[in-house]
C-alpha cells in the first residue's frame, strides 16, 4: 500500500464509477454540507450527537490539520459519503479510545473508526462497510492493530455493519449522556470465544450488555427481531 494522503486517489468502487481520495481543508466545506444534511434529516437525533465545536472537529481529521483523516467518496466532483480515523495519543483528552485504553501504551497502536455518514440518495450500495474496509486498510499501513468504533444502541443498521467486519461489542455504557457501544477488532490477536454458549439480549437492554462485557462476554453478532428492534448475540 502506498503512503501519504492521496494513497486512494486512483482507487474506485466497483461497478460505481465513484472515485475514493483522502480529504483536504479545501474539502471541508462539502463534508460539513454533508454532514449538516444527513443530521438534519435523521428521524431520531439519538443516533448521532453533534459536535460542540464542528469546525474543530472536522479539522481534527484532516490531515493537513490534525492527527487523523477523512477518506471521502465522490460522484463526479460531489462529496456523496465520508468515513473519518482518529489516531489518538495518551495526551489526548478527547476521542473515545480513552474507555478501552487501561494502558498507555494501548493509545499508540489504537485508531478510531471515528463518524461515518452516507448521502440519502447513495444508501443500499454498501459505502459504509467499503469506508470501514478502507479506514481498517490505512489503520493496519500505520501499525494501529487495534480499531475501535462507537454506536448508537439504536443504530441497528451501523452497528451490524461494523461487526461484518469483525468488530465486537466490547463496551457499554454512557459519552456524553448517551447509551453508547464500542465495538473492538484487534488486528494482531484474533480474540477466540466459544460461539457455542451463547446469550442473546434487546438491544436495548444496556444494563445486562454492560454487565454481560464486564464479565468477560464479547457482542458478536446482531439479529434482526421485529421491526422495532434487534437481538444481540454475546459469547465469551
Amino acid at each position: 500500500m502506498q503512503s501519504g494522503p492521496n494513497f486512494l486517489q486512483q482507487d474506485y468502487t466497483k461497478n460505481e464509477g465513484l472515485k475514493v481520495r483522502s480529504l483536504t481543508t479545501a474539502d471541508v466545506p462539502s463534508l460539513s454540507r454533508l454532514r449538516s444534511d444527513v443530521l438534519d434529516g435523521l428521524a431520531d437525533a439519538e443516533l448521532y450527537s453533534r459536535e460542540t465545536d464542528e469546525v474543530g472537529f472536522l479539522h481534527a481529521h484532516i490531515g493537513e490539520t490534525g492527527p487523523g483523516e477523512t477518506l471521502g467518496v465522490f460522484d463526479g466532483h460531489e462529496l456523496i459519503a465520508y468515513g473519518m480515523i482518529g489516531f489518538p495519543d495518551k495526551a489526548d483528552p478527547v476521542g473515545f479510545a480513552r474507555y478501552i485504553c487501561t494502558d498507555p501504551s494501548d493509545f499508540a497502536r489504537t485508531a478510531e473508526l471515528a463518524s461515518c455518514m452516507v448521502s440519502a440518495r447513495y444508501r443500499g450500495r454498501h459505502l459504509q462497510r467499503l469506508l470501514l474496509a478502507k479506514r481498517i486498510e490505512l489503520a493496519q499501513s500505520r501499525g494501529r492493530h487495534l480499531c475501535v468504533a462507537m454506536a448508537s444502541l439504536r443504530n441497528h443498521v451501523s452497528r451490524h455493519n461494523l461487526m461484518r467486519e469483525g468488530l465486537q461489542i466490547g463496551w457499554v455504557g454512557e459519552i456524553c449522556g448517551l447509551k453508547r457501544h464500542l465495538l473492538i477488532l484487534d488486528l494482531s490477536q484474533p480474540r477466540a470465544l466459544n460461539l457455542g454458549i451463547t446469550q442473546w439480549v434487546d438491544a436495548a437492554d444496556w444494563k445486562r450488555q454492560q454487565y454481560l462485557v464486564q464479565n468477560g462476554w464479547w457482542g458478536v453478532d446482531t439479529v434482526q427481531s421485529s421491526q422495532e428492534g434487534n437481538t444481540l448475540v454475546f459469547a465469551r
